[in-house]
């Protein structure tokens, strides 16, 4: 953040901490035509803006298109969905932002909806008293400037934060749910100590990515129970940024299998023809990834290896003798992602769907999950997910730097069911209605991304 960056940020934080927290009134957010698909539960909430649940957001950063912007924007401005604008059910009255540049926009968000941008995140939680004073919170810690590791790896300061948060916690005795944007942190180590810092303060905590409630063609959902003995799933871009994504794709569907998550044995990380090498060597099932790339509907046609010019793979090797695999094949699959498995005998395959229009709507799903979970305290998907996930993304990582390695992983002994988890998915196979635009509502026009814009 540049010094003309931060004082200014310090001169609105100091006019805005001040003044005190109100509710706005809903029914001046939502233009015509937004249909409310939750029934009379909202429609009491909306009708009784003080009967809302109060949510703190903390964020690392708030402009247009970063993850807080697709997540908080459609709980203060509406849900955009196939089957139509949902209400929030849910009322954010307090924020904390920690890089605020020149194209910030929470900060002006955050005003039009008289949510109070307090200067720290115990302030953010506690309202400016001294315990905690609202009823969920919502950490978005993705983007913003932050350094690379020593293995290239972007060091957000997710434990640095939630230990703040889990701090107001203990001080108060009291814990609320809170959901937790992508990793647990950048580090195993790391992440297992926000695992074990939530369970020990008896936190209800959700986390992870977009990615398992987004659009899938054709709709797959592994029937609860089933036997999985391989499994694959495609995306692209680093692994650092977006192998997480793929790694969770991977996971949201075979922790579904026969007797549940049991835990990962070992981890590989491969790059280039070591790639290649891992598939002729049946590491990694070339008939699997044919599946997963034949499912995604825009790609390049060609030989995969003569297209793909740096192709990147974590090969996972479960307790219960699953095998998995993650691939990074850029310009293979362009901004395609996707999933295959060989179940029973047979192979399945889907594509995993987004959008990638103005409201960039697979996180419309994402956000209705957080907020069940919000209003419930049931989490949507296990956070026991993020923590493998997390685990597993960063020795892929480390195997890589390390030469291609395999790492055995004894504390990734990571076991969980999601029997009784039930998430909330798009019903369509691809984006529809209301998921399509027209975004943003009224009001909201300064979001629009300059790539949107009309030239």
């Amino acid at each position: 953040m540049t010094k003309e960056e931060n004082n200014s940020r310090r001169t609105f934080i100091k006019k805005s901490a001040g003044a005190a927290a109100s509710l706005s009134m809903l029914s001046g957010l939502f233009p015509n035509g937004f249909t409310n698909l939750t029934g009379s539960d909202t429609d009491i909430a909306v009708q009784n803006p003080a009967a809302l649940k109060r949510i703190a957001v903390i964020a690392n950063i708030y402009r247009n298109s970063a993850h807080a912007d697709v997540i908080i924007t459609k709980l203060f401005a509406g849900i955009p969905t196939d089957d139509g604008m949902v209400a929030p059910e849910v009322q954010i009255v307090s924020m904390w932002i920690d890089q605020i540049g020149a194209n910030d926009t929470g900060v002006r968000i955050a005003k039009m909806n008289n949510a109070t941008l307090y200067p720290t995140i115990a302030e953010a939680l506690m309202l400016g008293g001294d315990k905690l004073a609202v009823d969920a919170v919502i950490y978005i810690g993705e983007h913003g400037d932050y350094p690379n590791s020593r293995l290239g790896v972007k060091m957000y300061p997710r434990m640095n934060y939630l230990e703040q948060i889990f701090r107001v916690f203990d001080a108060s005795n009291r814990s609320v749910p809170l959901f937790s944007d992508k990793h647990l942190a950048y580090s195993w180590l790391d992440s297992k100590w926000v695992y074990d810092r939530a369970q020990e303060l008896h936190v209800s905590m959700m986390a992870g990515s977009s990615l398992p409630y987004c659009w899938r063609d054709p709709m797959l959902v592994h029937p609860l129970g089933t036997k999985i003995s391989e499994a694959v799933a495609i995306g692209y871009a680093s692994l650092d940024a977006y192998g997480f994504h793929v790694m969770e794709i991977l996971q949201c569907m075979v922790e579904r299998r026969a007797g549940g998550e049991t835990g990962v044995t070992s981890v590989q990380g491969v790059t280039g023809n070591e790639v290649w090498k891992a598939i002729d060597d049946g590491k990694i099932s070339k008939d699997l990834v044919d599946a997963a790339c034949n499912a995604i509907k825009i790609r390049a046609a060609g030989n995969m290896r003569e297209i793909v010019k740096d192709p990147k793979a974590v090969i996972i090797r479960y307790n219960d003798g699953l095998k998995g695999a993650i691939l990074m094949l850029d310009e293979l699959v362009n901004t395609g992602w996707a999933y295959a498995a060989r179940t029973g005998g047979k192979i399945v395959a889907t594509e995993f769907v987004l959008d990638n229009g103005m409201a960039y709507s697979h996180f419309s799903y994402l956000t209705l999950n957080i907020q069940k979970f919000l209003l419930s305290g049931k989490p949507q998907g296990a956070v026991e997910r993020t923590l493998l996930t997390s685990g597993m993304i960063d020795m892929g990582i480390r195997s890589v730097v390390d030469g291609g390695k395999e790492r055995k992983a004894p504390f990734l002994n990571v076991k969980y069911s999601v029997a009784g988890i039930e998430p909330i998915l798009p019903s369509s196979p691809r984006p529809t209605g209301q998921s399509i635009g027209p975004w943003p509502p009224k009001g909201y026009e300064f979001i629009i991304p300059d790539k949107f814009k009309k030239q």
